[in-house]
């Protein structure tokens, strides 16, 4: 997000000198109006006094030295955001961090080492191809077993994507 500090004075227009006037700011926080010297605006327009811009689960001081993420009309500091909102492995339900090579098979994405096969635990790798299901990822011959067990009973069980060649993406 971007952080910028605000005098609460009216700068004019084209560099006149500034007028007397104080603009009238009021805080997300608390609605109270802002009398403070300075402001935290948190971009595009959100306007705060400083000790009231805290993080919603923490209560860190969120200031210009630290990143502010808002997500329904909350604040968060960097590291509970990422807790509460980041993409997380549909495996171990562990985040990323940014170095981590990552596996993704539609909308969901792994680690690398938790892209394995639900049936055997073979780790699958790039070339493999495999089948999403609902209850989890197959390789091909773990996927055939599958269907040809559901077909003999019957019963079909949850629904099929195309097995299809993995991907890696950083």
């Amino acid at each position: 997000s971007l952080w910028t500090l605000h005098p609460l004075t009216d700068m004019g227009d084209m560099g006149d000198p500034p007028k007397k006037k104080r603009l009238i700011s009021l805080c997300v926080g608390c609605g109270n109006q802002i009398h403070d010297q300075y402001i935290l605006r948190v971009s595009p327009d959100l306007e705060w006094h400083a000790a009231c811009l805290k993080c919603a689960e923490c209560n860190q001081y969120l200031d210009e030295t630290c990143t502010c993420f808002v997500r329904d009309g909350k604040t968060y500091c960097k590291r509970d955001y990422i807790r509460l909102y980041g993409i997380k492995c549909a495996k171990c339900s562990i985040g990323f961090s940014k170095n981590d090579f990552v596996m993704r098979a539609r909308a969901k994405v792994y680690h690398i080492e938790c892209f394995r096969c639900v049936a055997c635990s073979r780790q699958l790798i790039p070339g493999d191809e495999f089948a999403l299901r609902e209850d989890g990822l197959f390789c091909r011959a773990d996927h055939d077993v599958v269907e040809r067990a559901s077909l003999g009973a019957g019963d079909p069980l949850s629904p099929l994507h195309p097995a299809r060649p993995l991907q890696m993406a950083g």
